[in-house]
């Protein structure tokens, strides 16, 4: 008889599970409704995939993240385990192609995202499937009062009317109560076992440290031979602070969302496999990435919220052994956080009148628009209802949470254009050998469909052909795009907006109230990073057990408050050894930092106040006079 233990050793080489996996599959298999609230590292993908192999048949597995499923399949099939993942822009042929290997080839995992199951011919398929197990990955999603809200995952309960009696397994990484129950109620779950651990791991360090040169502070404090990820805000950064922590011999790396997939994956396995140690990276970074010995987790910036920055820490010190989490935050970051909490969160009015403006932008009148694609040119967009780029950018999200429109950012890999005049049109215009005419002409010749169809190009192909030179196809692309003769879209980075519904005034009434539902959600989950990066006295562990509503009595006697509060030194003793230290040399702060156990920005200017030192311009500390 297969067991999950069997299951275990045969495919992931562990002998036995972590606690609580063991109960929790145990649960599934009693063919009960399950909530499992796990903290990042705690193994979740291991307990729906190790169940679902025990019980049979199929599993459906809901995922929100194209990235995520990708990963979790690859993984899969690796293992010599049938699964397959309906993402991207599948073909309806690619689709049944797919489905038919599940079902008639002896497959084992669907992943697909919430949006997909909106689909009556997949739904249709798989109602004939025998699905054993529905697994709802990232289920906080299903919650209002969740992180990261997707309206999708409201219409899951549709698999229950599909699929009555096979047991329902949501599992995500934090969850308030309130969010919990959410999940229950929206997935009509039937009196579920509710497994919730804590979020916290003893063995990784949560540090705030209070510096204006983070960049210099990390490479001052990273070890070469240890492994660590650096969270950074913008994708012009992982490149800037990569080669600047390469410069100074770190064997780094870096990864963003707008990497195509073959750097994506060269990068990530140099890093699996020490080729590099040190990751920078936006957020896109770490989803399914479970890479044992990440010695420390570094936030360059503020998180958007505390369960964003549980998670991204929670990727430190998975083999158990002692790691930190360290946000870097400046004096500036916290002196002006509510001017960035105003910035980050448009209000409602600003919010509508983006609503407005899209629809204006594409020329979608009352009652219009609905279902209907465009590409989104969003720096045009912006400047042309002069409208602020952050602010506008938060709306869209907005109203894509809302489900009003879906905002798709996508990576094109190729040139593509159609010849917009009669195909007797552009004889003529070629003949008269008008703007263009030479491309045009070796275009029509090799590509008919190009009259007809929107076609992929390759003007580096072009240019040798014809003898044009490359920047000068490009030019000329874009020019006869300007006069309308074609419709040319080049490579790189792209946004869509798909309306989702039509341009109605009183649709987006209805969503005002949960707008600003939304807005209040968000204002308190900053204020609570604000809390926490701003906090000095209180255990960091406690703080946050607080956040979770979790029951936490005792301090963790390895954050930062934690260790200054053991090792509190005299504070008249640390100006004595500061001035000590300043007796012959002019020295930085983090020279002076290494001969103390603790902070001492607080006595630097204490002292500076009392002009017992000074400040230079070589960002050196001296004795004064």
């Amino acid at each position: 008889m297969t067991t999950p233990e069997k299951i275990l050793q045969q495919y992931w080489g562990y002998t036995d599970f972590r606690p609580p996996q063991k109960k929790i599959i145990n649960t599934v298999m009693q063919q009960k409704d399950t909530v499992a609230v796990l903290p990042t590292g705690g193994g979740k993908s291991i307990i729906y995939q190790v169940a679902g192999l025990t019980l049979g048949g199929i599993s459906l597995v809901i995922s929100p993240l194209i990235a995520l499923i990708e990963d979790q399949v690859n993984n899969l099939q690796n293992k010599g385990i049938k699964a397959v993942g309906l993402t991207g822009n599948l073909s309806f042929k690619e689709q049944e192609r797919l489905l038919d290997n599940v079902q008639y080839g002896g497959g084992k995992f669907i992943y697909l995202s919430p949006e997909r199951l909106q689909n009556q011919y997949i739904l249709n398929r798989l109602a004939n499937m025998p699905v054993q197990l529905i697994a709802i990955d990232e289920a906080h999603c299903i919650s209002e009062w969740g992180h990261d809200f997707r309206p999708a995952y409201l219409k899951l309960d549709l698999l229950r009317e599909v699929f009555p009696e096979t047991p329902v397994l949501a599992l995500t990484a934090t969850a308030k109560n309130r969010v919990i129950d959410d999940i229950i109620n929206y997935l009509k779950l039937h009196k579920p076992v509710v497994f919730k651990q804590s979020v916290f791991r003893k063995n990784i360090a949560y540090k705030v440290i209070i510096e204006n040169e983070k960049l210099h502070y990390i490479g001052q404090n990273l070890n070469k031979n240890e492994t660590a990820v650096i969270y950074v805000n913008t994708r012009k950064q992982t490149y800037k602070y990569a080669e600047y922590l390469s410069q100074l011999g770190f064997a780094t790396g870096y990864f963003h969302g707008g990497l195509n997939l073959e750097q994506k994956q060269q990068m990530l396995n140099d890093w699996l496999q020490n080729k590099t140690r040190i990751m920078v990276a936006t957020t896109a970074f770490g989803m399914g990435i479970d890479k044992p010995d990440v010695r420390k987790v570094y936030h360059f910036n503020l998180p958007l919220s505390i369960e964003n920055y549980i998670q991204e820490s929670g990727r430190a010190g998975r083999d158990g052994q002692m790691s930190e989490a360290i946000l870097l935050v400046s004096s500036d970051e916290i002196k002006y956080f509510q001017q960035k909490i105003d910035r980050l969160l448009p209000p409602v009015k600003t919010i509508h009148k983006v609503y407005k403006a899209l629809y204006n932008h594409f020329y979608i009148g009352e009652g219009g628009g609905k279902d209907a694609l465009h590409n989104l040119d969003f720096y045009r967009f912006c400047q042309r209802f002069k409208l602020d780029c952050r602010q506008s950018l938060q709306s869209i999200q907005i109203l894509d949470s809302e489900g009003i429109i879906k905002y798709i950012e996508t990576k094109k890999y190729y040139h593509s254009l159609q010849i917009l005049p009669t195909p007797v049109q552009i004889r003529h215009y070629i003949e008269n050998r008008r703007y263009g005419y030479r491309l045009l002409d070796h275009l029509v010749r090799n590509h008919t469909e190009i009259l007809h169809l929107n076609t992929k190009i390759f003007p580096e192909k072009i240019a040798r052909k014809t003898e044009i030179p490359y920047n000068r196809i490009l030019q000329t692309l874009k020019e006869l795009h300007n006069r309308k003769i074609i419709n040319y879209q080049a490579s790189g980075d792209y946004q869509q907006i798909l309306f989702l519904k039509p341009r109605d005034e009183y649709i987006f009434k209805q969503h005002q109230k949960n707008i600003q539902k939304r807005l209040d959600l968000k204002k308190e989950q900053l204020r609570w990073v604000w809390q926490y990066a701003n906090n000095t006295q209180q255990c960091r562990s406690r703080l946050l057990a607080t956040y979770f509503e979790e029951k936490k009595t005792e301090n963790c006697g390895i954050c930062d408050i934690c260790l200054q509060q053991k090792n509190k030194p005299d504070e008249n003793e640390t100006i004595r050894k500061i001035l000590e230290l300043l007796q012959n040399n002019c020295l930085n702060k983090h020279e002076l930092s290494k001969h103390f156990s603790t902070p001492i920005d607080k006595t630097l200017d204490f002292l500076l106040e009392q002009k017992k030192i000074i400040f230079t311009a070589q960002f050196k500390y001296c004795l004064a006079g």
